[in-house]
């Protein structure tokens, strides 16, 4: 398929002209070394190495100050930097060092890796105040529809807000093709089964080993098994533990290791002191439409009409990680949530974005919806009076219809069109 451009590519470029190292966190085959190769090549010329290759692993491991040292004085890619921890103090004292000169050093080190830097304390603690960071997450809807205009978010919470009219592509197929580069080229369910059987395999016998000691790695593939059956569902840390047979806190390690290497995502509830006990408990959600598809063993073009209930969940888990993807590129400073009292009011997700302003979303499988579709955004906007700025159903149906003062239904399609 031809080359797909990435909406967070300008965002990178401009912080490379502003801090001495960036960090582009994101799972392995999102097209991180495709992003920073083009970018090296192009738009910030950089040497390119990779620690995928053991021989520029072993010399900076032999002698990670001499190593540096010889990369100092130009710009330089380095791919898949949790391998190589050794380097972490010294690209401190490097980019200090730098700062002496003209540029100030700025745009150094463009530095990979397949793990979120919480899970690089060395890393963050050693580069604080000096590291811009970014996720580079699968490609989104509006990246394979090379959409460039506005993001979905971005609309949503403007002032004049509006769409253009439904594109072609379908929903099944936006869910299918919104994904890893290397899946978009395969057809067949049958060869999207096998490489997110052997991407799977491969993260949690290779990643997992360098980002913490797991004594129990044959229970990983389960666990990942199990919130694949509760995508959606509030995080209980009870029930995991006892339907694992894990301690408590080595079930919380895993799940927390999971998130870090983004084959879990996950959405902390959101309160705003509205005098109300919250459910205070995520939601947990599968980072990739197919890798869901695989642990569920099912083909997700067959569930609308053989198991209509789990494909309101997985429509659910589409729209979060879309979202999440979305916040990645976007202009708006949002962020993700989702809403729900313990007398059962409940908003799949909150977008609390500038001002905090606040857009509820609900997802809904229904080509029609009624009044009684908005009762759980209604309440939220009485709740918040001037901070809420719009209540969104997104459904199956293909009108925009206003549902009352600045409740809305939206096609779930509008995801990736401005």
């Amino acid at each position: 398929m031809p080359e797909i451009d990435r909406l967070i590519e300008d965002r990178i470029v401009q912080a490379l002209n502003t801090f001495p190292v960036v960090y582009i966190a994101g799972p392995r085959q999102s097209g991180k070394s495709t992003l920073t190769q083009r970018i090296a090549a192009t738009r910030h010329k950089a040497k390119y190495l990779t620690f995928d290759d053991l021989q520029i692993r072993a010399a900076a491991e032999r002698d990670p100050v001499a190593f540096l040292h010889s990369l100092s004085g130009s710009s330089v890619v380095l791919d898949e930097i949790q391998m190589a921890p050794e380097l972490f103090r010294p690209l401190k004292m490097i980019v200090d060092e730098n700062r002496q000169r003209p540029d100030g050093g700025r745009g150094q080190f463009l530095l990979t890796g397949s793990a979120s830097v919480m899970a690089l304390p060395q890393l963050s603690d050693a580069l604080v105040g000096r590291m811009a960071l970014y996720t580079l997450l699968p490609f989104s809807t509006q990246e394979i529809q090379q959409t460039k205009q506005l993001t979905f978010i971005e609309n949503i919470f403007s002032a004049e807000w509006g769409f253009a009219q439904l594109p072609n592509a379908d929903l099944m197929t936006m869910m299918i093709m919104a994904s890893f580069p290397e899946l978009c080229s395969l057809e067949h369910n049958a060869l999207r089964y096998e490489w997110c059987n052997g991407y799977i395999n491969t993260i949690l016998q290779r990643d997992v080993r360098i980002l913490l000691e797991v004594e129990k790695i044959t229970a990983l593939p389960d666990l990942l098994r199990l919130f694949a059956t509760r995508a959606g569902g509030l995080l209980n840390e009870a029930s995991l533990s006892r339907d694992t047979g894990l301690n408590h806190i080595t079930a919380k390690r895993y799940r927390l290791l999971l998130e870090s290497l983004f084959l879990l995502q996950s959405v902390p509830a959101w309160s705003n002191n509205l005098g109300k006990r919250l459910i205070k408990a995520p939601k947990l959600y599968i980072s990739d439409m197919n890798i869901l598809a695989y642990l569920l063993n099912t083909d997700l073009s067959d569930l609308p009409k053989e198991n209509p209930m789990l494909f309101g969940a997985v429509l659910e888990n589409f729209v979060a990680i879309e979202l999440a993807k979305q916040i990645t590129f976007s202009t708006i400073p949002a962020k993700l949530y989702h809403y729900r009292t313990a007398s059962g009011q409940e908003v799949d997700f909150v977008l609390e974005g500038p001002q905090n302003h606040i857009v509820g979303i609900e997802v809904k499988t229904k080509s029609r919806l009624t009044g009684k579709d908005f009762q759980h955004l209604e309440t939220l906007q009485n709740d918040l009076g001037k901070k809420f700025r719009r209540g969104i159903v997104l459904y199956q149906g293909t009108d925009l219809v206003s549902f009352g003062q600045d409740l809305w239904a939206v096609p779930l399609q509008m995801l990736w069109v401005s």
